[in-house]
């Protein structure tokens, strides 16, 4: 049992569906999906494509993390849609069916993306390519695949382009050349869930499950979940199970569940904070050490005199952090952690986190 992680996201599916229905050109059909780790963009990528799906589209699904123009057509030379309409596309020593035009070279990633895009359109339906971790893809690929939906775009074809990543990584890659066509995407941020919203969903969720629970306890596991879409479903599931483990003597979650689920959520949700940890550097780990001595945000100049840097200094670290999104800025001067348990992992886990480096707690500044 869990809470549908598309609570709160209904907005973007509403925008993504009109722009199905309005036809070529539809902003709800070039869509730009940014927000930090745990907010639900692959989640929320993969069920609009796979209302495209239903709609009778071929999606394509990729990750910035591989080489996107290649994969985007190799999916294409093997989607039996196509072939199913003799589309006739092939890759470099790899035919599947006759090669496009009649000179005998190989077709270009223009060729393959074209033909199958008219052909869909002509058969009612069309072309849907996702790119999730846009942050990590090749602005070259970013470029090409771009350009080749607009070209498409201005035909009257069906097709779509959804990209999603880190808010600054995309925006980083929004800045770089021959990607200005992707600028013009409709931008959803996924901002924190309203824990308003988080409770409904809990609730509906477990009373469809023929459990209750307590409004204390519901206030309490909505509050701990921050309105996270990944701590939405973990929090749901493990005071689920909490639940079910007494469901003999009792059938209502009580606060006593939720606490036991949360501790259980911490535990696993340590996988994603290591995430963001990994690669950083030592001064950018001593800035996050640094934060955890406040309990809210943090002043960029106390956390700086506690690391015993100057200002500017220490802020070269902050920045890298926010690029990052470990970190975000909540006022001038004032930073606080983007992520759920981010602090107390990092006060339990210190001597172990600087060890890597080769120090230890008591070998650094006081902070």
């Amino acid at each position: 049992m869990t809470p549908p992680v598309l609570v709160g996201r209904e907005s973007v599916i509403d925008d993504f569906m009109d722009g199905l229905d309005e036809g070529p050109g539809a902003p709800g059909r070039l869509m730009r999906i940014t927000g930090p780790r745990g907010s639900g963009k692959t989640v929320l990528l993969t069920a609009l494509g796979n209302i495209a799906t239903r709609r009778g589209w071929s999606v394509v699904n990729v990750s910035g993390k591989e080489a996107l123009c290649a994969s985007i057509q190799e999916q294409l030379v093997g989607d039996t849609r196509l072939r199913d309409l003799n589309v006739q596309i092939s890759l470099p020593f790899v035919s599947a069916g006759a090669k496009i035009g009649d000179s005998g070279r190989e077709p270009s990633f223009r060729d393959v993306f074209a033909r199958a895009t008219r052909s869909l359109s002509q058969d009612g339906a069309g072309l849907l390519i996702t790119v999730d971790e846009a942050q990590d893809a090749s602005r070259d690929d970013m470029a090409v695949i771009a350009a080749n939906v607009q070209y498409m775009i201005r035909e009257g074809q069906n097709v779509g382009l959804l990209f999603a990543g880190i808010t600054t990584g995309v925006l980083d890659l929004l800045n770089g050349e021959g990607v200005t066509f992707l600028r013009r995407a409709q931008a959803e941020e996924l901002a924190s869930i309203p824990r308003a919203d988080v409770a409904r969903a809990l609730r509906k969720t477990i009373e469809a499950s023929g459990l209750a629970i307590e409004d204390a306890a519901l206030a309490q596991a909505a509050a701990d979940t921050c309105g996270y879409a990944y701590l939405i479903q973990l929090v749901g599931y493990y005071i689920w199970r909490e639940g079910r483990r007494h469901v003999a003597e009792s059938v209502t979650i009580d606060v006593e569940d939720v606490r036991r689920g949360t501790a259980a959520v911490r535990q696993y949700g340590q996988s994603m904070i290591e995430t963001a940890l990994a690669g950083l550097t030592k001064p950018a780990l001593d800035y996050l050490l640094a934060m955890t001595e406040d309990n809210a945000a943090s002043s960029t100049a106390a956390v700086a005199r506690r690391m015993g840097k100057p200002a500017a200094s220490a802020n070269t670290y902050r920045r890298m952090l926010i690029s990052r999104q470990v970190i975000e800025a909540t006022a001038p001067g004032y930073v606080a952690f983007s992520m759920p348990f981010m602090r107390e992992y990092l006060v339990k886990h210190e001597d172990d986190l600087l060890a890597r480096y080769g120090a230890s707690a008591c070998q650094e500044p006081v902070r």
